[in-house]
């Protein structure tokens, strides 16, 4: 009997013991046998491919903790809509719970499958559950589809298809690892595949992406590190892509291990996350999950396909993703600077620049940490917070005797939000999450806070992910989306760019003039080449104030000095920048070129991030023509035009679109020519320009270190996405 439910054009079917999700892009399908759930079929409705082989006979997960021996008992369906409390667009949400008689206990698993509406992607996870199921169920049932799945029994299990065919001397590399959440046996032989891996930890990285490809092999036992791995048809159209969601192997709880597994025409997304250990808290644990994703196998549509993802996991609203920051740590003061009157300057001086966000780093609380300029050698704390008198997250008593009333008070009057530095406690694995809720819940309320820093984020299991998640989760659900996390990604072991954070923004990257480490071509450079796989609102970027410690920097002709202030701002323009400096430090002329900048990118800011944001010329060096394009739909967008310290006064780029351009409008919103002269009056000319014979746009600047900001828009019977 066939039984179903929808959302939109998204589906779960389940008939005997089969069960599909889909939408209208996208569709698969399993059967449940008795080791668990068989990937039967990855269907591309869109481009009429599948992707499996119907010889595919091996269970989709396989956890070290889970016997061999393992037998699965029984299994139902609850299918309801969701929106992760308002973060992300409605989807349909499918949860298999399957219990499995492990050596005498009983042992229970969710596979929960999301789908969203119109989209080319399902994601999944899994979790193993604490307490009664079959209790769950009956509250779910309430109002959720229900349906329980008979496993086939009777199937005998052969994989011959996929064994690898080798010498007996060789065939211990056949063995399949006992760590996967999905197993796919994939139908096309002639593939070229490609795996994308992220470096964080960048306090000691800043070279962020790394890229493998190869052509599948029948033979070959590959093991691959990364986040994204796509497979495209060399043969016609055609693509797959396949994301772990899960922190950068920089991360991984279990070093040493790989992400990815080719055995012949068999791949496997290996490490789930979870360990025995993890179990032994009687918790409900999540493993990483998995996004399996189908396009034509285009660039652009790949771009598109992430993108996609992105948007859907975090709806953008550009009242709340769209912002202006500022924060004094860049200075290297630390907290010595903080105290009541140095932060109402501060407010001014943003008032001043037109920022929107003003956010308090650590010194805020009375609480010392190892950072502080007032911490013993060796002392101060990074974690145990609720220990001694629990007056850690109290605010400061000499810094703000009158608390953070006056601040707070300012702020509002100049239109000025406020963020706050916190750092989550890590100890016993984050035991203490429901007291950091109840501690955010409190500043959010008490100070008006919307943005919260989290820092000495130090993750050691998959407990310990799992408490910070429903952490965040928790106050995300508390305020209904009112407050952001920026999520520091500079050290220790964190959540990477694509390991659940979509509760806010990233922050990227700690560089400082002091240290000689800032170079607004190596923040552009990262951005750049993070931009096809993280949305530009989700990136938070630095800039300096560069007239400080020129020194450290000698006669080096890419010095920070050279390229001014405000072009330390416009590389990052298209992210959510960051005042990382002391603004008050600010000379009075940095200060009037700084505020004539963002004012005038300030009024196209949420439309600019609201788009579809990609690199544009070449990679960032410090010497090359380079640039931004935000696609904010078919018709309009924004392009950011850069030459670097390069000798050339033209150079032409591809721009992206899914047709060849034919004439462009553009509109120039600013230009910078000249070092921090920044020229604004051709707000309402237009100029047509006409692609060349190669379909690139050609485009002068008179001198090195400079930029102009177009918005552009093309024919209405142009194709572009």
């Amino acid at each position: 009997m066939l039984k179903s439910k929808w959302l939109k054009d998204c589906y779960v079917q389940i008939e005997g013991s089969q069960f599909k999700v889909g939408n209208a892009a996208i569709e698969r399908t399993w059967t449940l046998e008795e080791r668990g759930p068989v990937s039967r079929s990855i269907y591309d409705k869109r481009n009429q491919v599948e992707w499996l082989s119907s010889y595919g006979e091996i269970t989709m997960f396989q956890f070290p903790w889970l016997s061999p021996s393992a037998k699965l008992i029984n299994a139902s369906v609850t299918a309801s809509e969701d929106d992760d409390y308002g973060i992300s667009k409605p989807y349909l949400k499918t949860d298999v719970d399957m219990t499995y008689d492990h050596g005498g206990d009983r042992l229970s698993i969710r596979l929960t499958l999301k789908v969203y509406p119109g989209s080319p992607f399902i994601r999944h996870d899994y979790s193993v559950l604490a307490g009664d199921v079959d209790a769950r169920n009956e509250i779910e049932a309430a109002s959720s589809f229900v349906a329980w799945i008979q496993p086939d029994l009777k199937r005998e299990i052969s994989d011959t298809e996929d064994k690898l065919q080798l010498d007996d001397n060789n065939r211990e590399r056949g063995h399949v690892g006992g760590d996967y959440c999905d197993m796919l046996s994939i139908q096309h032989l002639h593939c070229r595949w490609a795996c994308i891996g992220f470096r964080d930890q960048t306090d000691t990285h800043n070279n962020l992406i790394t890229e493998e490809s190869g052509l599948l092999y029948v033979n070959e036992l590959l093991h691959l590190r990364g986040n994204l791995l796509t497979l495209k048809s060399t043969l016609g159209a055609g693509g797959l892509l396949v994301m772990k969601e899960g922190p950068t192997p920089l991360g991984d709880l279990q070093p040493g291990s790989k992400d990815f597994h080719f055995h012949g025409k068999r791949l496997s997304v290996q490490g789930a996350g979870i360990t025995q250990a993890d179990l032994a808290a009687g918790e409900t644990i999540t493993s990483y999950g998995t996004m399996v994703g189908v396009y034509d196998g285009e660039i652009f549509s790949e771009h598109r396909l992430i993108y996609d993802y992105h948007r859907n996991l975090r709806h953008y609203k550009q009242d709340r993703d769209s912002f202006l920051m500022s924060n004094t740590w860049g200075d290297r003061s630390k907290d010595g600077a903080l105290h009541e009157e140095f932060l109402l300057d501060e407010l001014q001086a943003a008032l001043n620049l037109g920022l929107t966000l003003l956010q308090i780093d650590d010194g805020w609380q009375k609480g010392v940490t190892c950072n502080s300029v007032n911490a013993a050698p060796g002392g101060g704390l990074w974690s145990h917070y609720y220990s001694g008198d629990g007056q850690f997250w109290h605010v400061h008593p000499e810094r703000f005797p009158n608390g953070l009333s006056p601040i707070v008070e300012s702020a509002e009057v100049k239109g000025i939000q406020l963020g706050l530095w916190f750092s989550p406690d890590s100890s016993d694995d984050y035991v203490n999450w429901e007291k950091d809720v109840a501690t955010l819940l409190e500043l959010h309320e008490e100070h008006r806070i919307v943005a919260f820093k989290l820092d000495g984020i130090d993750i050691r299991s998959k407990l310990g992910e799992t408490r910070l998640i429903m952490m965040m989760r928790q106050v995300v659900k508390a305020t209904r989306g009112k407050v952001v996390f920026n999520i520091d990604t500079t050290a220790q072991t964190r959540l990477g760019y694509l390991g659940q954070t979509q509760y806010g923004t990233i922050f990227l990257e700690n560089r400082y003039t002091d240290w000689g480490n800032y170079y607004p071509h190596w923040t552009l450079r990262n951005l750049w080449l993070l931009l096809p796989y993280v949305p530009a609102d989700r990136l938070q970027m630095e800039y300096l104030n560069v007239e400080r410690n020129q020194a450290k920097y000698a006669d080096d002709p890419l010095a920070p000095f050279h390229s001014g202030q405000v072009y330390a701002f416009v590389v990052v323009a298209f992210t959510n920048p960051l005042a990382w400096m002391e603004t008050t430090g600010l000379t009075a002329s940095q200060s009037v070129a700084l505020n004539r900048v963002i004012e005038a990118i300030k009024p196209h800011h949420p439309a600019i991030l609201g788009g579809h944001v990609l690199p544009l010329g070449d990679e960032p060096s410090g010497a090359s023509w380079t640039g931004l394009q935000s696609i904010v739909d078919e018709h309009n967008g924004y392009l950011l035009i850069i030459r670097e310290k390069h000798m050339q006064s033209e150079y032409a780029m591809q721009l992206w679109g899914d047709e060849p351009a034919s004439t462009l409008s553009l509109t120039e919103i600013i230009r910078m020519e000249e070092k921090d002269v920044v020229i604004t009056n051709h707000g309402q000319e237009r100029v047509q320009v006409e692609p060349d014979a190669h379909g690139n746009f050609t485009f002068k600047l008179a001198a090195p270190f400079s930029f102009v900001l177009y918005r552009y828009q093309h024919s209405s019977d142009m194709k572009w996405k």
